[in-house]
């Protein structure tokens, strides 16, 4: 558990500024010269010129303030940081008009509390960040708006009602970041009110922290690891910059470990293995310099050094060149520069496994080729915060295509306009109507049609390597236990880069009909030994075996089939369809050849 912090560290706060950075570490600033450092100040300087220009935001009267907030935050660290880097008066003046129209507000939405977590950081930064700087006067309206739309609106949330308070979900990490901030930057104002927010804060984050062990896999998906992940550092960063303490958060099961995580997420194609509600922003990865300075381990820094690094050159680049965009907290990079580290210290394992809340497996014939085959697949529940249908589910890439497909979350303000339980995860929840989220779009088991079974988790082992042969198998009968007796999905990746996947069931009393999934935008036709799939100019062959008789249906599934799904353009559905009997076992394999792999042993 997290230790609290004393009598004496309340007593002993340090002046203002105190959170991620004190006076003598911006002075510090001033004078780190070494590459990366550049990189990150010249990319700053380009965000803070179009923040100075940028039009006023515009705060809803009513409702969501989301985007806002998180708008208004990206532009405070920005200018912020370039202010006392730079000690030009012109971004602090930019800065303090934001500051002052966030803190005029009348509410920052404590109904979506998200919103006040993210306010609560932007404001906390702003009055300390610019202390010295703002007059008495403003000083006491950001504090006092810190105080009156996030702080007391906290307290009004109860604890164990699952929500963000004690939730095992990002908003947990997202609301107590905030609001930790925001405390420790009124604290001298309101001692026993910032007391009470810390204290809560470290009595409930660990529930948050849970989901890591123990391997640092994260249910929510990556796209929400890089969301909940970064306010639990920041977290704890405002905790060391004010007590000179971490309260331990960082030693909580699997946490630190997360980072591998976060890097066996991205397949060689460079893109994510997009499981439960992703959403691709295309951003860079500031928390991994954080990762990488903490254990001391360059090769966790490596991506996100390489995105600063194009980032950077595209700044100067005649021609446009797609890189990642600026993540609103790219200024904490200079805090968390790596460019010190070793250059290796450790190296990633091609085959990856994870225990916990999320069990996942990871195969891949490389690091660092763009053609490598790489398959992920994943176990868990659906009955989990931004969960899926779609355990057993994976993708699959070779050759530089993703032959295997997750669609990643749809549109969440479409599923609200269609009425639906967007947020409930029951067996019977609408929200498995939608065809991104429910079965139907995910490269899972099917029998008799029928939904997976909310209440049941597929766990994941690694199975002894042999020959060269890596591989998974995932026990998903939890999830099937009212409709087969058992069933297992087993995954290897062969030396020649081809790829098995072998589906393995037993019936009860009851014959079923079996369905195996497979998303693709490949073009696909029939071969004498199963299937072929084409494109950009690359092939894949599936080769299908099974102890019975098996047919093979392909389906257009590129149109909208509900009014909350959006289309999916180019994508097919191979389904192979096959009964067993009551009292029966029947194993289906399907084995994944890429055309480059031919003739490979």
């Amino acid at each position: 558990m997290p230790t609290i912090p004393s009598n004496a560290q309340w007593q002993k706060l340090p002046p203002h500024p105190r959170l991620f950075a004190n006076a003598a570490r911006f002075a510090t600033l001033k004078t780190q010269n070494d590459a990366v450092s550049q990189q990150i100040l010249a990319l700053l300087r380009r965000e803070g010129e179009q923040k100075l220009v940028a039009p006023k935001i515009v705060y809803p009267a009513t409702g969501f303030k989301f985007s806002a907030v998180r708008e208004v935050q990206g532009r405070v660290f920005t200018l912020a940081m370039l202010y006392r880097v730079t000690g030009e008066k012109r971004y602090f003046e930019r800065a303090r008009q934001e500051l002052l129209q966030l803190a005029a507000l009348p509410d920052w939405c404590p109904s979506h509390f998200l919103d006040v977590g993210e306010a609560s950081l932007a404001a906390a930064v702003g009055l300390d960040w610019f202390y010295d700087d703002l007059t008495a006067l403003e000083r006491d309206q950001i504090a006092q708006s810190i105080v009156k739309n996030a702080l007391l609106p906290s307290l009004e949330v109860q604890e164990g009602t699952g929500s963000w308070v004690d939730g095992d979900f990002n908003w947990n990490q997202v609301s107590h970041g905030g609001l930790v901030a925001g405390a420790l930057a009124v604290a001298e104002r309101e001692p026993e009110l910032a007391r009470k927010i810390v204290e809560r804060a470290l009595k409930n984050l660990p529930k948050a922290a849970a989901v890591y062990a123990p391997d640092g896999s994260y249910p929510e998906g990556p796209s929400y690891w890089s969301y909940g992940t970064m306010f639990h550092v920041l977290l704890i960063e405002a905790l060391r910059s004010a007590f000179g303490t971490s309260c331990d958060l960082e030693k909580a099961s699997g946490f630190l470990q997360t980072a591998e995580f976060k890097l066996q997420m991205v397949a060689p194609s460079g893109g994510d293995y997009n499981f439960s509600d992703y959403h691709a922003e295309n951003l860079n990865e500031p928390v991994m310099l954080w990762f990488a300075r903490e254990q001391y381990r360059r090769e966790l820094a490596e991506a996100e050094l390489e995105n600063l690094a194009q980032m950077h050159a595209a700044l100067s680049a005649k021609t446009p060149q797609k890189t990642r965009n600026a993540s609103r907290h790219l200024a904490l990079e200079l805090l968390w520069c790596a460019d010190t580290l070793p250059q290796k210290n450790q190296v990633l394992p091609l085959h990856w496994t994870a225990g916990g809340a999320l069990p996942l497996a990871v195969l891949r014939s490389a690091w660092n080729d763009s053609r490598a085959t790489f398959v992920a697949i994943k176990g868990g529940t659906p009955h989990q915060s931004h969960g899926h249908m779609d355990a057993g589910s994976f993708i699959l890439e070779a050759d530089g295509v993703r032959w295997a497909l997750d669609l990643g979350t749809e549109n969440y303000n479409k599923m609200r306009e269609a009425k639906l339980n967007l947020w409930s995860y029951a067996q019977d929840s609408t929200r498995w109507t939608t065809f991104r989220i429910g079965p139907e779009a995910h490269n899972i088991v099917r029998f008799n049609g029928a939904l997976q079974e909310v209440n049941g988790k597929a766990e994941i082992r690694a199975l002894p390597t042999e020959n060269g042969i890596a591989g998974n198998v995932v026990e998903l009968s939890p999830l099937y236990k009212s409709q087969v007796e058992k069933v297992s999905r087993r995954v290897k990746l062969h030396p020649n880069r081809s790829v098995s996947i072998e589906d393995e069931w037993t019936t009860s009393e009851k014959a079923v009909d079996y369905a195996f999934q497979w998303l693709t935008t490949a073009k696909i036709t029939h071969t004498p030994r199963g299937l072929r799939l084409e494109q950009a100019k690359k092939s894949l062959d599936l080769q299908i075996e099974a102890t019975a008789a098996f047919k093979i249906k392909l389906e257009d599934v590129s149109t909208s089939k509900n009014v909350q799904d959006s289309p999916n353009p180019g994508l097919k559905r191979i389904i192979i369809k096959m009964q067993s009997a009551a009292h029966s076992t029947t194993i289906l394999k399907v084995k994944a050849v890429p055309g480059d792999a031919v003739g490979l042993n």
